[in-house]
């Protein structure tokens, strides 16, 4: 039986594919809105992603550049504390160096003081000879014991004090300060100039040399007199040809003596001129 075709059929229909072509265009532009949303989302979350990272990356970067500031803070902060540290040990140094200074400044006066004392202390000796003079002088008068008792006794506590004062002095003197004297013991004008002559080639030699007036002894011949054996007999050599060279008096001879007055303290000679004298050449 073949369908109607009415009016409302046909309304029906049109209304039917109406709504049909209305949901598919609804389902359209759905899907239309919906890719849009869809990719802006995605972007928005690997854009979010992006972010995140590079804000995770600035974070590591600024920790970095803070430990690296740190690190320069530090290195400039030892580098101030060794400067500090240096200035303060150059300062150190400085006054260290002014402290030496002051000290050997110092440690120079009392050495020269010590060398102008030991030459002072020297220059005493010589009384001993004149004590012995005087002595001998004082035997020859009457009831004269007691005065050379007296003698005796005064020439043995000088000899003895200078030798102590002499070796204290030399305990705070360098060796090489520590040089043995030669008196040159002259009895007129003559020998005084050939002592006198004597002086700088003795001291050239390493000796301190002064020169002493002879209290009254008249030597045939020259004599240079020492008081150790074993230790000054080479030293004593060494005047005996400097003297012979210097006055012409071959005939100068050694002479040692065990005087325990003399032999104290300092190494000491003696040179007593004889005559007759010749002139220094």
């Amino acid at each position: 039986m073949a369908a109607l075709n009415t009016p409302n059929a046909d309304l029906e229909q049109a209304l039917f594919k109406a709504n049909l072509k209305e949901k598919r265009l609804r389902q359209r532009v759905v899907l239309i809105a919906l890719v849009p949303a869809a990719v802006g989302a995605l972007w928005l979350l690997y854009s979010l992603y992006e972010v995140t990272t590079w804000q995770t990356r600035a974070q590591q970067i600024g920790e970095r550049e803070a430990a690296t500031q740190q690190r320069e803070n530090e290195a400039h902060q030892q580098v101030a504390d060794a400067d500090a540290k240096r200035i303060a040990a150059e300062a150190a140094e400085k006054t260290a160096q002014a402290a030496e200074k002051a000290a050997k400044a110092r440690a120079d006066d009392m050495q020269q003081r010590l060398v102008k004392a030991r030459a002072e202390i020297g220059g005493l000796a010589p009384l001993l000879a004149e004590v012995s003079s005087i002595k001998a002088k004082a035997s020859k008068l009457n009831a004269s014991e007691a005065v050379e008792t007296d003698l005796t006794e005064i020439r043995t506590t000088l000899g003895r004090t200078l030798g102590r004062i002499e070796q204290e002095i030399d305990k705070g003197l360098p060796a090489t300060e520590q040089k043995a004297r030669v008196y040159l013991f002259y009895s007129d004008d003559t020998q005084r100039d050939t002592a006198r002559a004597l002086v700088p080639i003795l001291e050239g030699a390493g000796f301190d040399a002064s020169l002493a007036k002879n209290p009254g002894r008249k030597m045939d011949a020259t004599e240079i007199r020492y008081f150790h054996e074993g230790q000054d007999k080479a030293d004593a050599a060494r005047i005996q040809a400097l003297v012979a060279a210097q006055s012409g008096q071959t005939d100068c001879h050694l002479n040692p003596t065990t005087d325990a007055d003399h032999a104290a303290g300092a190494r000491k000679f003696q040179v007593w001129f004889g005559k007759p004298s010749v002139a220094p050449r």
